[in-house]
């Protein structure tokens, strides 16, 4: 072999070992790579706050970061048993797989258990990832609102108790009425129970005229005991579920239990209740505090006027509901007076909180913001038509109830 040769065959050698040399180099540099991203994946996983886990195609959990292990008190050496529905109940585990085999969802709300058996609210998004190898992993991500819901309750508490201490103030302004109401039973029961006893004295018994005091007084305690009844069932606080209602039943009792202050006030009152109408879908006791409030104002607001007139209607129609946009039944209770009016600069305030056209002291301004979220709370509105000096007209339209067949 000449020295030509020797040069080729050692610049052969000296470029298959440069390389040779060049070929780890990149494999180490991409191992290196790899191992930089799954740090920089395990420390990304380590600081997420939300819950993140990975289960295989069968819902087996194979990962999970250390926010997901803190809340739920699973450890790694659990993952090996550890499937979708060891931590959620069947409906919502079903649930789940429906939303995965139609792809990526987001913002379904469900409940983790944990290990110790407590129930862990959440919000949870989903993907499913399929890897070069075919292997199918379902990604899920759940966001702990479990205090969101603590305070919507405590808000729903609170509003609760708002709406019971707008009860009790309707009820102390129309004590002058009740107590008027429940005067006259029992006066009359004092009268007729006197007389009662001097014909017990008397040497020839009237029979026929003690029955009939007796009678009068029976009477008399039915009313005073219906007052009291009606008075404990407005004071009552309620529940918050919903069934269906006849608002003819509940108007008729209001405006029976407002009569008194209505007498007083020497209010001209005309009931029209169309017998047709369907249900609602709402709550008695609610409903009582929309109608006892609006009827309140009306008084209040025809205090000056000579004749004063209070008009009450119920009706079907079909309107346009302002959420959906759509046109749906609803039954319409209207409430027409002629008194004060309200000012045009004041209609679109009169269901704000605590804004009041009355004297400091004489109200909070809180009845009408009540009755415009029950209301809407029974996924009903309510238009109010009215002008200075020629009365106002409240309509309630809440949704008609039609029973399924």
């Amino acid at each position: 072999m000449n020295s030509t040769e020797l040069t080729a065959d050692r610049k052969l050698v000296e470029l298959l070992e440069k390389q040779k040399k060049d070929l780890i180099i990149r494999i180490l540099r991409q191992h290196e790579e790899a191992q930089s991203e799954k740090v920089f994946s395990n420390m990304l996983l380590a600081n997420l706050s939300d819950l993140f886990f990975v289960m295989t195609k069968d819902f087996a959990l194979v990962k999970a970061n250390d926010e997901f292990r803190r809340l739920m008190g699973f450890s790694p050496e659990d993952f090996e048993q550890l499937h979708l529905d060891a931590i959620m109940d069947h409906a919502s585990c079903e649930r789940i797989k429906e939303l995965i085999a139609g792809g990526e969802f987001k913002n379904f709300e469900t409940e983790l258990i944990t290990q110790g058996g407590e129930r862990l609210r959440v919000s949870l998004n989903g993907s499913t990832l399929t890897m070069e190898s075919g292997r199918i992993l379902h990604m899920l991500v759940a966001k702990d609102i479990s205090d969101i819901h603590l305070m919507a309750a405590r808000i729903r508490e609170a509003q609760e108790q708002l709406i019971h201490s707008g009860r009790l103030a309707s009820l102390g302004e129309m004590a002058a009425g009740i107590g008027h109401e429940l005067t006259q039973p029992l006066n009359a029961i004092l009268l007729f129970a006197r007389n009662s006893l001097k014909l017990l004295n008397q040497e020839t018994l009237n029979k026929q005229q003690l029955e009939e005091n007796l009678q009068l007084i029976t009477d008399r305690v039915k009313k005073a005991s219906f007052i009291i009844k009606s008075l404990k069932s407005f004071a009552r606080k309620d529940e918050p579920e919903t069934y269906p209602v006849d608002i003819n039943r509940i108007l008729s009792n209001v405006v029976t239990f407002m009569d008194a202050q209505m007498n007083l006030s020497d209010i001209d009152v005309e009931v029209q209740l169309d017998d047709t109408i369907p249900p609602t879908i709402a709550h008695d006791v609610r409903l009582e505090q929309i109608f006892l409030n609006i009827i309140q104002n009306a008084i209040q607001s025809m205090g000056t006027t000579e004749s004063p007139k209070l008009t009450i209607k119920t009706f079907a129609a079909k309107s346009i509901d302002p959420e959906s946009l759509l046109e749906k039944n609803y039954v319409v209770a209207s409430i027409r007076d002629n008194g004060a009016g309200i000012h045009p600069d004041d209609l679109s305030r009169i269901f704000d909180p605590f804004f009041t056209t009355r004297e400091v002291g004489l109200g909070m301004g809180l009845g009408l913001s009540i009755v415009d979220r029950i209301v809407r709370n029974f996924s009903g509105f309510i238009k109010v038509e009215s002008a200075p000096g020629h009365g106002s007209c409240f309509f309630l339209h809440l949704p008609a109830y039609q029973e399924r067949k």
